[in-house]
């Protein structure tokens, strides 16, 4: 391969990794997933997941605003984000670090029903039907959903990295076929 291309592929691949490195600028996407029960009754028990849609990091606070909300909880589908400060004075922040969530966290409504996800030690949710259930959580977890820039990114460095292989096997091949008879060729030695 001669330095021209080279130098083309090492700039772009360079450029597909910091691409798919950065942070993203613009909304984001995050998976989450929560179970527990309450402590008084073991088969009380809640399990939700779905999706949060956040606004662009703030790298002011090591943060995202929680814009939208969707997914279960026991099964039931939540209805929408309450806003900030509506419920237990949520605050809907998503942080980058530990935990993901600070003790104001970020609430929902399913019917009739609020329910607010914060972080006081562990992490807890707290439901409000009129009256006042708790369920400290067993698992939680929130992981971010690849932005298309990231898939893309990995996928032309595999692009790249699997074209410079085959290029350098046609090389081989042809470098082969070009030496003097007798040379490299075992049936006529």
């Amino acid at each position: 391969m001669n330095f021209e291309k080279k130098l083309a592929l090492t700039i772009t691949s360079t450029a597909c990794i910091l691409t798919s490195m950065m942070a993203p600028v613009s909304a984001a996407k995050f998976k989450f997933s929560y179970s527990g029960g309450n402590v008084l009754n073991p088969n009380d028990v809640v399990t939700a997941s779905g999706i949060l849609t956040t606004s662009a990091y703030d790298p002011a606070t090591n943060s995202y605003e929680i814009i939208d909300i969707t997914g279960t909880r026991n099964g039931q589908a939540i209805d929408g984000l309450l806003a900030s400060g509506t419920f237990l004075d949520n605050n809907n922040l998503l942080f980058t670090g530990f935990p993901k969530v600070d003790e104001f966290g970020f609430a929902y409504i399913i019917g009739e029903t609020s329910y607010n996800v914060f972080y006081t030690y562990d992490y807890v949710e707290i439901g409000q039907q009129g009256f006042f259930t708790g369920y400290p959580l067993t698992s939680f977890s929130i992981t971010p959903i690849p932005e298309s820039s990231l898939i893309i990114g990995i996928l032309s460095v595999t692009a790249l990295v699997t074209i410079n292989k085959i290029n350098a096997r046609s090389a081989h091949l042809r470098n082969k076929r070009q030496l003097p008879l007798g040379i490299g060729d075992k049936g006529n030695a």
